[in-house]
């Protein structure tokens, strides 16, 4: 009889050992609270090492030379029998009896059928209603019925039912009847052999930082906000503009905001250093003048090429760690001491860009929350007891890492599942 697993998250960790575990015949019930998978993969565009698109990352050999590999978009994710893929559903309990977990889901409404709908999206042109669109800084619309991303995963759309006038016009233009705008919350239990939970990470807010003025101007922003401008998917099509439309001249990133910090976040996030010269590499490439503000890097080896890259193009590296970001007139002002030169120096820039800290998104689940580190990653797990962790959820890193151990706890589900050694 085939054994059955629910993960629980489907960033890119929780994508690729729900893949490995259903390609090795293992029922497979993943589970994601958001309405489309990739987590913050989704937000970033090209990723390192290989500057491919977030979702095409898999563990082979090609992962280093640069060669393509698959799109986690074009696998069988959606359609795979041994595979079942929960979106917008929450983890309400984890309960175990004996061997096996009983583990109750409530999905919440997305309003389309994923049956019926056939993606014409002419329900996406008939809606009248636009609202800020988060996933873009709020510098692009979207409709009340709307895809998260371009390739999300389900492509069906979804109804934000909050910002939704119920006019109508959605089900009017719907040919085969896929929007029913009274569909409820439905919930379910599953009963499971084995657990793994990949609720990854969240860029924390700098809004809590002292001394930064985060909010003061949409051009103070974070790694992040800088993925989604320099995305040819984003809100500028790809154009590196402030918020005001002016062509951007100057950048200035400033590494460890919140991180490394005593009075913040004390761990170092580990993917920060490298996505942020992967970004100055993308910045200069484009003719931008970038000054990173550091107090050292840390490069993990296969990531190496970007810091090379970025010297060689003329990057100017400040070794300090400001102290102040303000506004003057239009422009944020970085404050600086530069260690190195022995000299205070006040750097203005048309962007500043923050390097906030990776904190984990696991604390919310409090069934669970026993396993929890006393940063709110999952490290006090108990393979025994057949649940397991993988990516960004037992601890900051990058997504080749991250990649790399959710097949190796694919394999070690599998093998304590058969009885193997």
């Amino acid at each position: 009889m085939a054994k059955t697993v629910v993960v629980i998250g489907a960033g890119l960790a929780g994508i690729q050992v729900a893949q490995q575990l259903a390609d090795l015949g293992v029922s497979v019930h993943l589970v994601e609270k958001e309405a489309t998978v990739g987590g913050l993969s989704t937000h970033l565009g090209k990723v390192f090492p290989t500057d491919d698109c977030a979702l095409c990352l898999d563990v082979c050999q090609e992962l280093y030379d640069g060669k393509h590999r698959r799109c986690q978009y074009r696998t069988l994710l959606g359609i795979q029998k041994q595979l079942t893929l929960h979106t917008l559903t929450d983890v309400r309990s984890i309960k175990k009896s004996g061997n096996k977990f009983s583990v109750s889901l409530r999905s919440q409404p997305r309003f389309v059928s994923l049956d019926r709908c056939v993606v014409c999206l002419e329900c996406i042109k008939a809606c009248d209603v636009e609202v800020e669109d988060e996933l873009n800084l709020g510098r692009r619309k979207r409709k009340a019925i709307y895809r998260p991303v371009p390739q999300s995963v389900p492509l069906v759309p979804v109804i934000d039912i909050e910002s939704c006038s119920q006019c109508g016009k959605c089900v009017d233009v719907c040919g085969v009847d896929a929007i029913n705008l009274e569909e409820k919350p439905k919930s379910k239990t599953v009963t499971a052999d084995a657990v793994v939970i990949a609720t990854g990470v969240e860029e924390r807010s700098p809004s809590v930082l002292p001394g930064y003025d985060y909010g003061g101007s949409p051009d103070l922003m974070t790694q992040r906000e800088l993925a989604r401008l320099l995305d040819s998917t984003g809100p500028t099509d790809g154009a590196i503009l402030t918020a005001s439309g002016k062509p951007v001249e100057s950048v200035t990133m400033i590494l460890c905001a919140g991180s490394r910090d005593l009075n913040v976040i004390e761990y170092c996030s580990q993917a920060c250093c490298t996505y942020s010269l992967k970004h100055a590499v993308m910045l200069r490439n484009s003719g931008v003048d970038v000054t990173i503000c550091y107090m050292d890097l840390r490069v993990p080896l296969h990531s190496q090429h970007y810091l090379t890259l970025a010297r060689e193009l003329g990057v100017r590296f400040v070794r300090g760690k400001p102290d102040q970001v303000k506004v003057q007139g239009v422009s944020p002002v970085t404050i600086v001491e530069d260690t190195e030169a022995n000299k205070r120096l006040e750097i203005q820039s048309d962007l500043v860009v923050l390097a906030s800290p990776l904190v984990p998104l696991a604390s919310e689940e409090e069934q669970l929350a026993h396993m929890l580190d006393r940063y709110g990653f999952f490290s006090h797990l108990d393979p025994s007891e057949r649940v397991y962790a993988c990516g960004t959820s037992t601890g900051p890193t990058d997504i080749p890492t991250s990649v790399t151990e959710a097949n190796s706890v694919a394999l070690r589900v599998y093998l304590d599942l058969e009885g193997g050694a």
